[in-house]
């Protein structure tokens, strides 16, 4: 599963990782460690390193300037002059991106982008409360620690979505399939072969 979002930030007034993982702390009560190399303004792309309570999660991240996006809304540049792509990698990747959003919204203005709209700092940093009369194993994927989201997140999927059981004489079909160009290449080839050694 991989989850695609955006902030919209000011970049001289990024937390160093040290200040966000302070803010978290103070805001959430979720502990969260980054690796010492990571510089979210200068962040090339790819995957960014930590823990969230001593488990280790983590996100890719994408970081550059607005001018250089394309097809972004035109009050995008309202809010800043810099682009986070988060890319989340199961459950608690898309937790922690989720919960470290939140932080940076509330804490440092910024902005969210998400499937091309715009949602200002102030409903980004505003933590969904789930419906009265929504289902509780549903429920249960909006409250609690990132962990304990993405356990409740594993969980609904696995009772509403069961994986499709895959038909062991289909599998083999595929194979023979994926076989039958090479064998053809193969058998035509070793033909020209014995041909050219007959005549």
């Amino acid at each position: 599963m991989s989850v695609d979002t955006a902030l919209i930030v000011r970049r001289h007034a990024l937390p160093s990782p040290a200040e966000l993982a302070a803010a978290t702390k103070e805001m959430t009560g979720v502990t969260v460690t980054f690796h010492p190399d990571v510089r979210f303004a200068d962040w090339q792309g790819g995957w960014v390193p930590m823990t969230v309570d001593g488990e280790e999660s983590g996100f890719e991240l994408y970081s550059g300037p607005l001018d250089g996006e394309e097809d972004l809304p035109a009050e995008a540049a309202d809010h800043g002059d810099h682009v986070l792509w988060f890319v989340a990698r199961g459950p608690l990747s898309a937790q922690t991106a989720s919960l470290l959003q939140r932080v940076l919204a509330a804490r440092w203005n910024a902005a969210g982008l998400i499937e091309g709209e715009i949602i200002p700092p102030g409903d980004m940093a505003v933590e969904s409360e789930p419906p009265a009369d929504m289902a509780p194993d549903l429920a249960a994927t909006m409250t609690g620690t990132p962990k304990e989201r993405a356990a409740a997140m594993e969980r609904y999927v696995a009772k509403h979505y069961p994986p499709i059981p895959v038909d062991p004489h289909a599998r083999t079909k595929d194979l023979l399939k994926q076989l039958i160009v090479p064998l053809l290449i193969f058998a035509a080839l070793g033909g020209f072969y014995l041909w050219s050694q007959l005549r």
